[in-house]
């Protein structure tokens, strides 16, 4: 009876009317018309976003040199040199790759030398985009940003106002490690100094005082500061706050992008990938990424360091940018 039941319930969809497909056609047309004002959007506010990341890095380590760091360190000393010395070249290392992510161009199948490569590869080729007129090897997406096709494409950042791919990731994440590291010895340094957290300059406490157990006067006094000015206190405390919440928001996505690294994947086919795993374990088999060839030899492929001090030399600047092609063959 429960079965007779349930295929009586079942009642075949009526067909769409004329009026569900012109709502569906209008939703269409909306969607589309956002999608194109957030890339107008992106593209207009690009250099926005750069010279607000820019004023922040170099105010925030103005700030830290000349105004956090002496309240824990003695400039005078050797030893105060040396934490001056290796605070500058933190900061140098930033902004460093910070300019190079943004300056440095992604790579893209429509050059002559990557088409080439894909030539060479021949059948390991097998997409090929319609706006761009150029193939597109595995790791290849079109950004509708850029509006072209970016090699090994991670995702369009618009911090630095460019795609983030072959050619400049290792400045990219060169740039998420140093600034994690930068916003670490920030909040180390404020923690080391007490006199951050005391009273502003200008900031006055009451002292009373009693006569005779009867009368009671009160008076002002400045409170001890070993800042100049409300202002410069200020200024330490705002760059505080900002290095401690740009940690927390590093820990999350350099610790995404050293994940990605280490298994040989980009942001956008990671969710190609594991939607092939999941259709592998379905079907009670395993699939692993034929370009993973292991932890090591992935970062040494993404940093572009296959020396002998490769554990060292990939956080070291560098104007030259990745020597591969940025060609890859597709996956089965």
């Amino acid at each position: 009876a429960r079965r007779l039941l349930g295929l009586y319930s079942f009642v075949d969809p009526s067909p769409p009317t004329s009026t569900t497909m012109g709502i569906a056609r209008t939703c269409q047309r909306c969607c589309a018309v956002c999608e194109r004002l957030g890339e107008a959007f992106m593209r207009c506010g690009g250099p926005v976003y750069v010279a607000l990341a820019g004023s922040l890095i170099v105010g925030i380590a103005y700030c830290f040199v000349n105004v956090i760091l002496p309240l824990s360190v003695d400039y005078a000393s050797a030893i105060g040199l040396l934490k001056a010395a290796a605070a500058s070249f933190l900061m140098f290392n930033i902004m460093f790759n910070y300019v190079m992510s943004v300056r440095t161009d992604p790579g893209s199948p429509t050059e002559r030398d990557v088409q080439l490569a894909c030539a060479e590869i021949g059948a390991g080729v097998r997409r090929f985009c319609e706006k761009c007129k150029c193939p597109k090897p595995l790791y290849t997406h079109h950004c509708a940003v850029c509006r072209r096709c970016v090699l090994k494409m991670d995702h369009h950042c618009p911090w630095v106002n460019n795609c983030v791919g072959h050619r400049n990731y290792r400045y990219f994440y060169n740039f998420l490690a140093w600034l994690w590291l930068g916003c670490l010895v920030i909040c180390h340094a404020a923690y080391a100094a007490p006199e951050l957290f005391r009273s502003p300059p200008g900031a006055k406490r009451v002292v009373r005082s009693t006569t005779n157990g009867q009368r009671t006067t009160t008076a002002s006094q400045r409170s001890p500061s070993p800042f100049a000015s409300d202002s410069q206190h200020s200024a330490a405390m705002f760059s505080v706050l900002i290095a401690f919440s740009i940690f927390i928001a590093m820990c999350l996505l350099w610790g995404w992008h050293v994940y990605l690294t280490f298994t040989a994947q980009t942001s956008i086919d990671y969710y190609e990938f594991s939607a092939r795993r999941k259709a592998a374990r379905a079907r009670g088999e395993r699939w692993k990424n034929p370009h993973d060839n292991g932890w090591k030899r992935n970062f040494q492929d993404a940093m572009d360091e296959h020396g002998r001090y490769w554990w060292f030399m990939w956080a070291m600047p560098r104007l030259r940018p990745h020597r591969g092609s940025g060609v890859f063959a597709a996956i089965d």
